[in-house]
């Protein structure tokens, strides 16, 4: 009987020794198990991450709006800063125009085109519009190259031709004219295509119509007094067109 009793307590004990090892775990096996779970878990978060990150990218270059072959495009992102060589005036001189972040406004812009008049030397009259949010503000007329230099290769440097045809991106502010032809101020403007002609702007023709071999330009724009070229300097401040489209 007493040996019957021995060998159902000692059953016991191990069933409950069996029993713990099965429920509880040392210390230092749960930490083990909670650094693992816890690396596992945050492999999974930094997967999610890379792949979240991965989307949003595709989704910032595919919404952004902006073509990376449109000139226009990169303003909107970064300053840029052009040297001016104005053909109005002597080739050593080169000044530096800011370029605005200001967001690009739709529908508004300049146009150059024919008005099928001469002034009294015989050059042909350019009229230049204005339009702001598909309004027109302004239109004025100009000269480009000279009576002689009508006919030129309007794409080669040195030529006096007129301007070519295409658009061009209008800076800002002006600067200061370099010689005397080329007027008290000068806005640059930039062709967004290609070119031989560098270094074109807009600004008023103090020659006009004077019989002094210097009426005309030597290819940019040029107004015709200075109070015309007043308010394109000021439309031109207030409403920042987009591009000046020439089409003579």
């Amino acid at each position: 009987m007493q040996i019957r009793l021995a060998l159902i307590f000692f059953s016991c004990v191990v069933f409950i020794g069996c029993v713990a090892n099965a429920e509880f775990k040392s210390p230092q096996k749960l930490i083990a198990l909670q650094s693992s779970r816890n690396i596992k878990q945050s492999t999974e978060k930094l997967t999610i991450g890379k792949n979240k990150w991965s989307e949003i990218n595709v989704l910032i270059n595919s919404n952004s709006g902006a073509d990376n072959n449109d000139p226009l495009s990169i303003e909107s992102s970064f300053k840029k800063a052009w040297s001016v060589d104005n053909d109005e005036s002597n080739k050593g001189n080169f000044q530096s125009q800011k370029i605005s972040t200001v967001p690009i406004r739709s529908n508004t812009y300049m146009t150059l085109m024919p008005k099928g008049v001469l002034n009294a030397l015989d050059n042909p009259i350019y009229e230049l519009r204005l339009y702001a949010n598909g309004e027109l503000k302004g239109l004025y007329n100009t000269v480009s190259g000279r009576r002689y230099t009508q006919n030129r290769d309007r794409d080669s440097s040195g030529t006096e031709a007129p301007l070519p045809n295409g658009k061009y991106k209008v800076a800002r502010t002006y600067i200061r004219g370099t010689i005397p032809e080329a007027g008290d101020r000068f806005l640059p403007i930039q062709p967004l295509f290609q070119t031989g002609r560098t270094a074109l702007g807009i600004h008023y023709d103090p020659s006009f119509e004077k019989n002094n071999g210097e009426d005309g330009t030597s290819g940019c724009i040029g107004l015709t007094n200075k109070q015309d070229l007043n308010r394109v300097l000021e439309y031109v401040r207030t409403h920042q067109p987009q591009y000046l489209e020439v089409r003579i």
